[in-house]
């Protein structure tokens, strides 16, 4: 073979070991986190922009979804570095990243908003450019919890997306830090929650809630707070309310809503909240 054929084909390949190795959020294996660091590119949204932790200024909290709704949360530690992505950073706002690391979670040693099995490092090394090619991003989170037992066993403050059916509404409550509301709701297996919702999700909403009461209707609530010591939900600045929403996992909730419409009595529902509040 030619001198010249085997350059170009040595240079066709040294470009494609450059290029980019882009990741999704949940499409890792274990091998890629245990033996050398990598870093990889996203395409990833700012759901949410924490601010800056207060007391030292050196690290910064964000939750970034990809294009399939798996959301994930990214970390960015020292002073310098942590004041260069927050003011690069934007809630709501798409970016191309490079050089990003994946990590896995460290348990309970540190506060993470999100229970993920993975974590996201940005450091100084972190590329960050706008992505403005037109991009349609899930509509709803990937992980939706139908089973909300499955809270009891988050962390404390631990942020969650649930999907469940409407089944009664408690009185307004009204205080110092707003209204807010107690949801009697229940889950994909038969069980009976409560949440919390607070200020404008109630205001702005009222209509809808109401709708969604006579009708056992089904909500998907994303970036509700769990709470340990209430042992229920609590909407968040960060938390928005679906209603009725066009998922494929609605089949699921079909026979409580006609179970609901049939038995036509919602006192179950009364005795359940008031046995919660004498706890």
């Amino acid at each position: 073979m030619e001198p010249v054929v085997l350059n170009r084909e040595r240079a066709a390949a040294d470009r494609l070991k450059r290029m980019p190795i882009f990741r999704l959020f949940d499409d890792y294996r274990d091998e890629d986190f245990y033996g050398l660091p990598r870093k990889y590119s996203i395409v990833a949204r700012v759901e949410v922009k924490f601010p800056i932790e207060p007391r030292f200024r050196d690290r910064q909290h964000f939750v970034l979804s990809d294009i399939n709704g798996a959301k994930i949360e990214a970390i960015t530690y020292m002073y310098e570095t942590v004041k260069h992505f927050d003011n690069l950073l934007h809630g709501k706002h798409v970016y191309k990243m490079h050089n990003v690391k994946f990590s896995l979670h460290p348990g309970e040693f540190n506060f993470h908003h999100l229970n993920g099995p993975m974590e996201l490092c940005l450091d100084q090394q972190t590329i960050v450019e706008p992505y403005t090619v037109p991009i349609q991003m899930a509509p709803f989170p990937k992980q939706i919890l139908l089973n909300l037992a499955d809270i009891a066993e988050l962390p404390n403050r631990t942020l969650v997306d649930i999907m469940a059916v409407v089944v009664h509404l408690d009185t307004i409550h009204r205080t110092m830090w707003g209204p807010f509301r107690k949801i009697v709701i229940m889950d994909a297996r038969g069980y009976l929650h409560i949440i919390k919702v607070w200020g404008d999700l109630l205001n702005k909403n009222a209509l809808r809630w109401a709708l969604a009461k006579e009708d056992y209707g089904i909500i998907i609530g994303t970036m509700f707070r769990r709470f340990r010591r209430q042992e229920c939900l609590e909407s968040s600045d960060h938390t928005a309310i679906h209603f009725n929403p066009f998922h494929h996992n609605t089949h699921h909730f079909r026979p409580i809503q006609k179970a609901l419409v049939a038995l036509n009595n919602r006192q179950f529902a009364v005795t359940f909240l008031e046995e919660e509040r004498r706890r």
